[in-house]
């Protein structure tokens, strides 16, 4: 997974010569802009919050507790809604400059990728849990 997220920033990075920088318009009448490549780095920013929710809640104590009792499907459901919570709240945590730092910076992506899902997986699982 890490191999796919380092050749799939790069490529991006190689992309934005291409791309021209899109403008929209939300329903507060304000614009704002998200070129292809902040697109592209947030999805890639997702897979890797989502791999990192996955090992993080794995090899908490309270989570192995918890689950102890279900299914594996049971807890493949509830560990995918957890994950896929963080995934689509934790990129909001994240500046451009984070992933502009984390498209150049293993070290730094690791370390964004962490407090993003430190930030936001205690607010997943209470809402997964209601």
């Amino acid at each position: 997974m890490k191999k796919i997220i380092a050749l799939f920033i790069p490529l991006t990075l190689a992309l934005t010569a291409c791309v021209s920088t899109g403008t929209a318009t939300n329903t507060t009448g304000t614009t704002g802009s998200q070129s292809a490549t902040q697109q592209l780095g947030t999805a890639a920013l997702k897979i890797a919050i989502n791999t990192k929710c996955t090992t993080e809640l794995n090899n908490t104590p309270a989570w192995q507790t918890a689950t102890r009792l279900m299914t594996d499907t049971q807890k493949q459901n509830i560990q995918s809604e957890i994950c896929g919570c963080v995934s689509e709240k934790a990129p909001q945590s994240v500046t451009a400059v984070d992933l502009a730092t984390a498209a150049i910076d293993p070290a730094a992506r690791n370390t964004i990728v962490s407090n993003a899902v430190t930030k936001t997986i205690n607010a997943c699982v209470a809402e997964a849990v209601q």
